[in-house]
C-alpha cells in the first residue's frame, strides 16, 4: 500500500518545488471546448497538487470500503477462534478433572466453533479419554478412520481403549495394521506385544518381538529374555497337546536364548531326558548352572544320570558344582549329595556358613536334621525339625516336584514372566506368593527320631509337648549349642 502513496507525495514535492521557481508573471492558457482559460501558472500548480491530493483520497476510501467486509468478517472470525479456543481448553480440563459431561458438552461446542472435522473429533476423543468415558472415545476415534490424515492417532486410541478394555482381538487388529504401515510406531509394538501376550497368543508374540528387536524398539538383552520366556510358554503348551518332540526344539532354542532362565532349561532337559539326548540335556544344565544356579537344575542332573554308579554319579555332580563353586545352590547340592551317600560330616562342613546365618530356611534345617539323624544325634535332629517347620521358605523351592513337572505355570503365570523376567530376568514363585503347599517333601524321617512324621505335602507333624515340657530347645539345646556343635563336627576349638 505504502508504494502507491509514495509516487504521487514525490509528485506533490515536485509541483511544490516548481512553485517557488516560476513567478507570478508566468501564465498558462487552456483552450477547448470554446472557451479559453488564462490563469497564472502558480495557480495552475496549485490545482494540480489539489487534484492530486484529491485522486489519493478518494482512492483510499474505494480501497477501505473494499476492505471493510472482510475486515468485518476477519473481526467476527477471531472472536470465533478465541471461543472455540476456550471451549476446547474447558473441554480439555474437564476431561483431566474427571467430568465426563462436562468434556462430552464442551467437546461438541468446541467441534461446531472449530469447523476442522479432524481438529473436533481430536478434541472430544482426548477429553473423553482422559474423563475415562471409553464409549465416547472409541466413538470418537473410530470416525476418525474414514479421515486418512487422523487415522493412525485413531489406531492409537482404539488399540489402547480396547487392550484397556479386555478387547484384545481389536487391540491386536489395530496396532498390528499401524504397525505394518508404520515402522517407527514404537507404540504399535508395545500395544500389540501386550495384546498378544496377554491372549496368550506365544508365537505371534515372538514374531512381533523379533520385528521390534530389528527396528531398535526394544533393548536386545530385554528381547532375549523375554524370547526365551515366549518359547518356553509354547514349548510347554505343545508338551501339554502331546507333541513331546516339537516342544523339545522350541524349549531348547529357549535355553539357548537365556540360560539363566531356569524354567527354561528343565523343560528342556525333562524332554531331551525323554527323547533319549541325556548328554545334550546334562550339557544345557551345565551351561545353566555356570550362569545361575537353580534347584531345579540339581533336581534335572540327577535325575539324567540316576542309572549311573554312586561314584560316577559323583564325578559328574563335582564337575557341575565347579562350574560355579561359591553360589549358594551349588554348596546345597553338594551337601545333599554328601548326605546321599552318608557322609553327614562332609554334608555339616558345606552347611555350616548356611546354617550360622541368623534365620536359616526350612530347607536348610531339614539338611542339617538329616545329617544329624545320621550321626545318630536325635536330640539335636528333633531341634532342626522343630525349627524347619517354622523357617521360613525358600521361594525358588516352592515350584519344584521331584514327581512332576518343575514350574508348572499356568498361561496366566507365563504371561507374567514375559514382563517380569524380561524386564528384570527375575522370576515368579505363584505357589509361594499364595502360601500353597510345597510340591516336595522337604524333609525326610530321621533314624531314631520316630515321634516325626512327615506328610506328602512336606510338612512336619510334631507331637505336642506336656503343658510343662518347654521344648527340646529350651531343655538346654540353643542357638549356641548348635553352633558349638557344627565347631565340634568341623573340628575347629569350641567356642569360649
Amino acid at each position: 500500500m505504502i508504494r502507491f502513496i509514495i509516487v504521487p507525495l514525490v509528485l506533490i514535492l515536485l509541483l511544490l518545488a516548481g512553485l517557488f521557481y516560476v513567478g507570478d508573471e508566468e501564465r498558462v492558457q487552456f483552450i477547448g471546448l470554446g472557451r479559453n482559460l488564462d490563469i497564472s501558472l502558480q495557480f495552475a500548480i496549485i490545482g494540480a497538487i489539489a487534484g492530486v491530493i484529491a485522486l489519493i483520497a478518494l482512492w483510499s476510501l474505494i480501497g477501505w470500503l473494499w476492505r471493510l467486509p472482510g475486515r468485518v468478517k476477519s473481526g467476527v472470525g477471531l472472536r470465533r477462534r478465541n471461543q472455540a479456543l476456550d471451549a476446547c481448553e474447558e473441554a480439555l480440563i474437564a476431561g483431566a478433572e474427571g467430568d465426563a459431561g462436562r468434556a462430552r458438552k464442551k467437546s461438541e461446542r468446541a467441534r461446531a466453533l472449530i469447523k476442522s472435522e479432524a481438529l473436533g473429533r481430536m478434541i472430544s476423543a482426548q477429553s473423553a479419554e482422559a474423563a475415562g468415558d471409553s464409549e465416547e472415545a472409541v466413538s470418537q476415534y473410530t470416525a476418525m478412520l474414514d479421515d486418512e490424515r487422523t487415522v493412525t492417532t485413531a489406531q492409537r486410541g482404539l488399540a489402547k481403549q480396547m487392550l484397556a478394555s479386555g478387547d484384545l482381538a481389536g487391540a491386536i487388529t489395530h496396532s498390528k495394521t499401524a504397525y505394518a504401515d508404520n515402522k517407527n510406531a514404537k507404540w504399535a509394538f508395545e500395544t500389540l506385544l501386550q495384546a498378544q501376550t496377554a491372549d496368550y497368543r506365544w508365537h505371534a508374540a515372538n514374531e512381533t518381538l523379533t520385528i521390534g528387536e530389528k527396528r531398535k524398539h526394544i533393548e536386545k538383552d530385554v528381547a532375549r529374555r523375554r524370547r526365551a520366556v515366549l518359547l518356553t510358554a509354547e514349548a510347554d503348551r505343545l508338551d501339554t497337546g502331546g507333541q513331546a518332540s516339537e516342544a523339545a526344539d522350541l524349549a531348547v532354542m529357549a535355553a539357548g536364548e537365556a540360560p539363566e532362565f531356569a524354567p527354561a532349561t528343565a523343560l528342556a532337559a525333562r524332554l531331551l531326558k525323554l527323547r533319549g539326548d541325556g548328554k545334550k540335556a546334562a550339557s544345557l544344565i551345565e551351561k545353566a548352572w555356570a550362569q545361575a544356579p537353580h534347584p531345579a537344575l540339581a533336581i534335572a542332573y540327577r535325575d539324567i544320570y540316576s542309572a549311573e554308579s554312586p561314584k560316577t554319579r559323583a564325578k559328574r555332580v563335582a564337575g557341575l558344582i565347579k562350574a560355579n563353586p561359591s553360589h549358594r545352590e551349588s554348596v546345597i547340592f553338594g551337601a545333599e549329595e554328601a548326605l546321599g551317600v552318608g557322609d553327614a560330616v562332609s554334608a555339616w562342613s558345606s552347611l555350616a556358613p548356611l546354617l550360622k546365618e541368623d534365620a536359616p530356611s526350612s530347607r536348610l534345617c531339614a539338611l542339617a536334621a538329616e545329617a544329624e539323624g545320621m550321626l545318630n544325634n536325635s536330640s539335636d535332629a528333633r531341634v532342626w525339625l522343630e525349627r524347619a517347620a517354622t523357617a521360613p521358605a525358600e521361594a525358588d523351592w516352592s515350584d519344584l516336584d521331584p514327581e512332576g513337572d518343575a514350574f508348572d505355570y499356568t498361561d496366566q503365570d507365563w504371561r507374567r514372566l514375559v514382563f517380569t523376567f524380561g524386564e528384570t530376568g527375575e522370576l515368579i514363585h505363584p505357589r509361594f506368593e499364595v502360601g500353597a503347599p510345597r510340591r516336595k517333601p522337604i524333609l525326610t524321617l530321621i533314624p531314631d527320631v520316630e515321634s516325626e512324621v512327615v506328610k506328602e505335602e512336606g510338612v512336619v507333624d510334631v507331637p505336642l509337648r506336656q503343658p510343662d515340657d518347654p521344648g527340646p530347645i529350651s531343655r538346654g539345646i540353643d542357638k549356641g549349642d548348635l553352633a558349638d556343635r557344627l565347631d565340634s563336627l568341623l573340628g575347629d576349638p569350641p567356642k569360649s
